[in-house]
């Protein structure tokens, strides 16, 4: 017996693939619709019917060019349709991002974190509150349709959502998601913030249609986010890409982890500003480190050639594992990438397979260090328009 069609599954799929082609393509015409959907033009027709009356989608009339007869409508997702809200929940600082349903950006904001989680929830539920009451279309005192929240968290999270480790903030075994629902009243995604920050880029950022990805971040730690094949490459418990903690100097600093040399104890944000104040250098943050290297701090520079060096050694090894196509350095990576790319290069040379080396291309995101509350808003949109229940 062949098995049964879940016909509304098939329906709400349907209805992702146009919302993400309006998304990508705003103010696109129906009669286009089914060609970037490879839908049928009355299944097209249909969803669209269904979207516009559910209020995501709005009808414009397009401009017109000198054309005779019925005017030509543009479709859009509807500005008013509701609001998505991205965070990064780093030890100090909780950084977030209100969007529209799109993707477009309408208000951000940076609070005061906290290793106490008590803390950090209250703060972060205050962050939102106050993003989202700023985010009120025109001013108005109506507050927006919060449609979804998506955060990222720098530590080990198992495909059930629950936290394993977080070394950097201190939290073990912590069941996340559910505290976050109850603090904040919402649904509430959770993921790690580098595969966040990797959803970001597929979505917003530089790889778009890029199936196979490497997507490094550093904040309070090092992370990686691998697309391989088009999907998100999580592992067998969910914990793939920890590329933060593979040894570059055995036997080296001590890391939040409980092991010694590992890469990101060289190569994030709070490893470079402590070396660097164990060098004379009181840095608050990586522009005043990347403020400092352009004025020929040589202490500074020396530091984060060092980092790139650390990077581009670790990087090899997964490129000679997953031979991506690209790679993007995101978060606070970007900010001081003019420093460290050039021995992160002339490792990758060194030690990466040549063949595999030679195609491969390092692109610094345009996302920036928002790339992991944008990777916030990825999860909330992923989780609005997720399929209920199996296709079969």
């Amino acid at each position: 017996m062949l098995p049964r069609v879940n016909s509304a599954a098939i329906r709400r799929l349907n209805m992702v693939r146009v919302f993400h082609a309006l998304r990508e393509n705003p103010r696109c015409a129906q009669r286009d619709l089914s060609r970037l959907t490879g839908l049928d033009k009355a299944t097209t027709s249909a969803i669209v019917a269904q979207m516009v009356e559910e209020g995501l989608v709005e009808r414009t009339e397009a401009p017109r060019a000198r054309r005779i007869g019925r005017p030509e409508t543009a479709l859009g997702i509807a500005p008013s349709a509701g609001l998505l809200v991205g965070a990064r929940l780093e030890p100090g600082t909780i950084r977030i991002v209100s969007t529209t349903l799109a993707g477009t950006v309408v208000e951000q904001s940076q609070i005061p974190g906290s290793t106490d989680l008590a803390t950090a929830l209250r703060q972060l539920h205050e962050g939102i509150d106050a993003v989202v009451a700023a985010s009120r279309p025109g001013g108005g005192a109506e507050p927006p349709l919060l449609r979804g929240i998506g955060i990222g968290i720098p530590a080990l999270m198992d495909r059930e959502g629950r936290l394993v480790l977080a070394p950097n903030l201190g939290w073990r075994d912590t069941p996340i998601r559910p505290l976050l629902e109850e603090a904040l009243g919402a649904p509430v995604h959770v993921d790690n913030d580098t595969k966040a920050a990797a959803m970001a880029e597929r979505l917003f950022g530089a790889c778009r249609g890029v199936e196979d990805f490497v997507y490094l971040t550093g904040h309070s730690g090092v992370g990686g986010g691998l697309f391989l094949g088009g999907r998100l490459y999580r592992g067998a418990q969910g914990f793939a890409g920890e590329i933060g903690h593979l040894t570059v100097v055995p036997g080296g600093r001590p890391c939040g982890c409980g092991k010694r040399g590992c890469l990101e104890t060289y190569v994030s944000e709070t490893s470079i500003l402590a070396q660097a104040g164990e060098r004379g250098r009181a840095l608050p943050d990586l522009w005043a480190a990347a403020a400092a290297a352009r004025d020929g701090d040589p202490v500074v520079r020396t530091l984060l050639e060092a980092a790139g060096a650390h990077l581009g050694f670790a990087l090899s090894h997964m490129v000679n594992l997953t031979n991506p196509g690209l790679v993007v350095l995101g978060g606070n990576l970007s900010i001081v990438a003019e420093f460290i790319l050039p021995t992160l290069n002339a490792t990758l040379d060194e030690h990466a397979l040549e063949p595999l080396r030679r195609d491969l291309r390092l692109l610094v995101s345009p996302l920036g260090p928002d790339a992991v509350p944008m990777g916030g808003i990825a999860l909330a949109m992923d989780g609005f328009l997720s399929v209920p229940g199996p296709i079969l």
